[in-house]
């Protein structure tokens, strides 16, 4: 009779699970490479919603409203993915409340004007000339000598107001020898014209459009117009540093007869253009884009244009960058992968080789196994031999038992992991054709 013999059999169940792990698996990659293609899809070929910037753009018909206006249509023109909406607003103190109420998400101030923490920079649009003009016969050459004069100045309330009061405060000015009449820039032409004043002061850009023709209509009625050097630029920049130095150039406003007939020293304070930091990044970075690649496009617009710039953090920012703007102006900047390019190759190198060493200790691995099984699978093969030629009962036995030897050295085998689950199933099949042999022979000689 053939005794039944229950070989050891491998975790069905694990294999099961083995198999469901890896259906699981397949299914998951599928579903991602469809989704993949559906968002490649999407991107590519769906229209996109445009990104839409508010802009609070200051006075309407100022240089601010005219240049935002401007930069509005070249967005329009260059950006598939971006839309600006200008609305004329007021001072910049007024635009930097709207701002700081989340009314709009972007502003024109300038660099004087009070920001809290959450206002960042995006560029520096153009620079706002101190400028004092005197009508021509006041004998006014320097801010000094306007004790005992008439001076019109820039409304209360407005930062033009107060630069003038700076000024009179750098240069110690008794405001008590001197009057001055408070009005708005069209009415202080008139003051000039009518020599109800000896003097005006403002702070504009050199192509504001109403002090270009304060200019013509001075030449058209023959009123001589000169401006006077504010002086002493850099050392009120010192005590001022959101102030700076620069000049208006000899014949800027009049070429014929030069006005200003030299060039003339004085103070500027720069207009900017300002965001929160939580406006959307890529909207931001689009627009300083735009504003940038395409400045000669906004400049044969509005000259003005020419004067947009990048601001200098090598020299300091008193409001921090916009991380879109940063991103622009930092886009040749080597990436970090860049950077650490030779770093990055040693730790892939080192990587490679580790997970080389794996496979290669793995390959030995499941060669020892294979060679361990092949080693059982000859014993086995010897003792089939040797029981198709013995013709003694006792010798056949003794077969049976080393059989069951070979068969207790291949469990344990299995159990440390010295042979795979695989290879013992291929060792149990030859197994049992041997130990089928021996009972048959057995059976024979009984």
């Amino acid at each position: 009779m053939n005794e039944a013999v229950d070989l050891p059999q491998p975790a069905k169940a694990n294999q099961r699970s083995s198999k469901f792990g890896g259906r699981v698996l397949a299914f998951v990659l599928v579903v991602a490479i469809i989704a993949s293609m559906a968002a490649a899809y999407v991107y590519f070929f769906q229209k996109h919603e445009k990104m839409v910037l508010t802009v609070a753009a200051g006075l309407h018909q100022s240089d601010s409203y005219i240049l935002l206006s401007e930069m509005a249509e070249v967005v329009a023109r260059h950006s598939d993915t971006l839309e600006v909406k200008i609305t004329a607003t007021g001072s910049p103190s007024e635009n930097i409340s709207l701002l700081n109420r989340r009314e709009f998400d972007l502003a024109t101030i300038r660099a004087s004007t009070p920001v809290d923490a959450s206002v960042r920079m995006v560029a520096n649009l153009y620079p706002d000339y101190f400028q004092l003009i005197t009508n021509g016969i006041s004998e006014i050459s320097s801010f000094r000598d306007l004790i005992g004069k008439r001076v019109a100045i820039p409304p209360y309330g407005t930062e033009a107001n107060r630069f003038f009061f700076v000024l009179v405060d750098h240069f110690d000015l008794d405001v008590s020898k001197f009057s001055w009449k408070a009005v708005d820039f069209k009415r202080a032409t008139k003051l000039v014209f009518g020599n109800k004043v000896d003097a005006l002061f403002t702070v504009r850009s050199l192509r504001d459009r109403q002090l270009l023709k304060f200019f013509e209509d001075a030449q058209l009625k023959s009123l001589p117009v000169e401006f006077v050097p504010v002086g002493q630029a850099g050392a009120i920049a010192l005590k001022r540093p959101f102030l700076s130095i620069s000049s208006i150039p000899k014949g800027a406003f009049v070429g014929a007869t030069p006005t200003p007939s030299n060039d003339v020293e004085t103070t500027i304070i720069t207009r900017i253009l300002v965001s929160r930091s939580d406006v959307s990044k890529d909207a931001v970075r689009e627009l300083t884009r735009v504003l940038f690649e395409h400045r000669l496009d906004l400049t044969m617009r509005f000259p003005l244009a020419i004067a947009i710039n990048q601001p200098n953090a090598a020299t300091g920012l008193t409001i921090p960058l916009h991380e879109g703007a940063d991103a622009y102006y930092n886009r040749d900047q080597p990436s970090f992968l860049q950077e650490n390019a030779e770093p990055l190759a040693l730790v892939i190198t080192v990587f490679a080789m580790f997970i080389s060493g794996l496979f290669a200790l793995r390959g030995r691995l499941t060669a020892n196994r294979k060679n361990r099984l092949d080693s059982y699978n000859y014993q086995l093969l010897a003792i089939a031999d040797s029981a198709r030629v013995t013709t003694e009962l006792v010798k056949l036995k003794n077969l049976k038992s080393e059989l069951f030897g070979i068969l207790e050295n291949v469990v344990r085998a299995l159990d440390t992991d010295e042979m795979t689950e695989e290879g013992f199933q291929s060792f149990s099949l030859l197994w049992e054709s041997v130990r089928e042999i021996i009972n048959d022979r057995i059976s024979e000689l009984n």
